[in-house]
């Protein structure tokens, strides 16, 4: 475990909590300033990666039974988000697909690569827990959002996810894996709450 990373994440959530709260009390749209929260933690996760060693996003295959789990995560966002996708106008569609990209990859190369250099029993553990953790603050701005599940959800798809991408950086070694089920699986949920959310169809 990368002790330093560990303790600014653990610092940094109530910080970006507060900041999602006072976004969703802002003038802004609920949808834009949800991404304009996510874009402060984005820059810090680049940061953070940019900085540290330890991480991979090489494409590595898992074990099958990994694999298997990954394809079955994004097959049940695929089911949830319908036709979402189809109903989005092309630069909406596009927006999306960047902000999955970014979310997918920076996430998995910080929880599940730098911040977890030599992932042993009580780093994954930790890592699991943060990265659990660290979905309060966007939850705490998912309140003003249109989102089935909402802040509850949130927290539900992260402790569903942080085993089976922790799983795939065992099993491959990398967080390459990951990262491409992460974002196509961001993609197809972020596009529902685009769709749900009044954006340009």
């Amino acid at each position: 475990m990368h002790r330093p990373l560990a303790l600014a994440a653990l610092l940094a959530i109530p910080v970006l909590a507060v900041l999602f709260h006072g976004l969703r009390a802002s003038p802004l749209r609920p949808l834009s300033g949800h991404l304009a929260g996510l874009a402060l933690y984005w820059t810090l996760l680049a940061l953070a990666v940019a900085r540290c060693g330890g991480w991979s996003l090489r494409l590595r295959p898992p074990s099958a039974a990994v694999l298997l789990a990954l394809a079955a995560l994004v097959l049940a966002c695929a089911l949830w988000a319908g036709t979402a996708p189809a109903r989005l106008s092309w630069p909406v569609l596009a927006a999306v697909a960047l902000a999955a990209l970014i979310n997918g990859t920076l996430e998995e190369a910080f929880w599940r690569g730098a911040l977890i250099p030599r992932p042993g029993p009580g780093a994954q553990a930790l890592a699991a827990a943060l990265f659990v953790l660290w979905h309060l603050a966007p939850a705490v701005g998912a309140a003003g959002l249109d989102m089935p599940g909402g802040a509850g959800g949130i927290l539900a798809g992260a402790a569903l996810i942080a085993p089976l991408m922790m799983a795939a950086r065992l099993s491959s070694g990398t967080a390459g894996a990951g990262a491409l089920a992460h974002v196509l699986a961001n993609f197809l949920v972020f596009a529902r709450i685009a769709a749900d959310n009044g954006m340009p169809v």
